[in-house]
């Protein structure tokens, strides 16, 4: 997240992807069910900073005419941080669009 340009061109009109770094790892199927259609911007919600994330994405939305987003994070409590943050960033953004989250299983699979 932190080494994406806000006026970056891919950003204009985008669907995006906010996962949880960890997720491109532990969830085999993220490429078919996840990224087709998508840009994805990764961060992780327990070792980033939490304003620099929320103001980032924030300003990606204000700036870039942003479809709608979709969160993947991984059912650990450190992660599931990561809707709160996207939350914020959309509110802050003064901006309404739809937002769907998706939660990784450790042991496999994916639920809303």
């Amino acid at each position: 997240m932190r080494l994406v340009p806000t006026t970056a061109p891919y950003l204009k009109g985008a669907r995006l992807l906010i996962a949880a770094d960890c997720t491109g790892f532990a969830c085999p199927s993220i490429q078919e069910e996840f990224l087709k259609g998508r840009i994805a911007l990764i961060g992780c919600p327990k070792l980033d900073d939490r304003k620099q994330f929320v103001d980032k994405l924030s300003e990606i939305i204000r700036a870039n005419e942003i479809k709608d987003i979709t969160t993947l994070h991984m059912e650990v409590p450190c992660c599931s941080n990561l809707r709160t943050l996207v939350s914020e960033a959309v509110r802050l953004s003064g901006k309404s669009l739809p937002v769907k989250h998706f939660v990784a299983a450790i042991r496999g699979g994916v639920s809303c």
